[in-house]
């Protein structure tokens, strides 16, 4: 993998630089402080960090092989449907059912290549060569659906084991490896020019939910189901990947509401989501992923693309840009947890969790 190499004094210079700027928010001591405690200063600091923007670059950056010398078969698919009037529309899936459709890093790098690709695809409509699971191109696709593969979850959130090896890794080492991975699946945000529908027809918890969020448009299950999952406390870490920033930007929610969400690691329902906000429709579980497809369609067919794309883009612009940015949270998310990482008890919330599904 290329990327790039620091020596040892500008490293600690670095870090030395950004404890000293984010001392306020960030805990005088790792050992000790609790999760929940480093939640509560996220929710009262305002968002003065400098902005490391999304852009490629920078120390955090991951750098990937060519788009179009990889093939997405294994984690990540993608396919375009189209209607009988050549109205088309783009369906990514998640495709690891075995575990929930957890997200790994492995799938985030084949994510963000797919991504990538689509990026130069979509938005400079060039033609793309047909693959064995895709049929068609993604030329003038007007809407892309997310959703995860079998019948049980939109995705289960970060890998557990992955995230219990962490503890094993220095602070800086873990805020540029939290910061890869939240940007290896967010980058949907800056990356696709047209709408992205999110189909949770299962449960989205934790970094799974920041995705769900991460989407401009959502269909849920009904039924009473649990619909979206901020467990991060009682994991034994603060909030990642966004969420903070995503919760209080995609819905209704107040601070004091936020707070309570994040601070208990509470679930919400498909209705309780609806009511909040946080999902624009919510139909049968059986019927999410066609009613997805099928309000993807209907934006192709009823709204020109270019007004489409503009207003994508000055939506994403009002929470993801400026002050308080997304870009902004997600570098306290990254070292927020990666403190986390190096406290003594890290992983009790992390077993107690494996144990429990096992």
């Amino acid at each position: 993998k290329a990327g790039v190499r620091y020596d040892i004094d500008t490293m600690n210079n670095c870090t030395q630089s950004l404890r000293s700027r984010y001392s306020r928010f960030l805990p005088a001591n790792p050992t000790t402080s609790s999760p929940r405690r480093m939640m509560v200063r996220r929710l009262r600091s305002d968002a003065t960090a400098p902005s490391m923007l999304f852009a490629r670059g920078g120390c955090s950056s991951l750098s990937l092989s060519s788009p179009s010398s990889r093939r997405f078969s294994s984690l990540v698919s993608w396919k375009v449907e189209e209607d009988a009037d050549k109205h088309k529309i783009g369906i990514i899936t998640l495709k690891s059912p075995e575990t929930y459709n957890a997200l790994t890093v492995e799938m985030g790098n084949e994510f963000r290549s797919l991504v990538s690709r689509l990026e130069d695809n979509i938005s400079n409509s060039i033609e793309v060569e047909k693959q064995e699971s895709n049929n068609g191109s993604s030329k003038n696709v007007g809407a892309i659906v997310l959703c995860g593969e079998g019948d049980k979850a939109f995705s289960a959130g970060g890998d557990l084991q992955w995230l219990h090896s962490l503890s094993e890794n220095s602070v800086h080492a873990n805020v540029d490896a939290m910061l890869r991975f939240y940007r290896s699946f967010l980058c949907l945000r800056e990356k696709l020019p047209v709408p992205v529908i999110g189909a949770l027809h299962g449960p989205a918890v934790g970094a799974g939910a920041c995705l769900a969020l991460a989407c401009d448009m959502r269909v849920g299950a009904s039924g009473h189901l649990p619909l979206l999952g901020f467990p991060f406390c009682r994991l034994g870490i603060p909030t990642g990947m966004g969420a903070l920033h995503l919760l209080q930007n995609c819905s209704k929610l107040g601070s004091a509401q936020t707070g309570e969400i994040l601070l208990l690691g509470k679930t919400l329902t498909g209705e309780e989501a609806l009511d909040f906000g946080l999902v624009n429709r919510l139909v049968p579980q059986e019927r999410v992923k066609e009613e997805a497809k099928r309000l993807a369609l209907e934006i192709t067919r009823t709204a020109h693309p270019v007004a489409v794309r503009s207003m994508v883009r000055s939506m994403r612009l009002g929470t993801d840009h400026g002050g308080g940015s997304l870009a902004d949270c997600l570098y306290k998310d990254a070292h927020a947890q990666a403190m986390c990482y190096n406290r003594g008890d890290w992983g009790e919330g992390l077993r107690a969790a494996k144990t429990k599904t096992a």
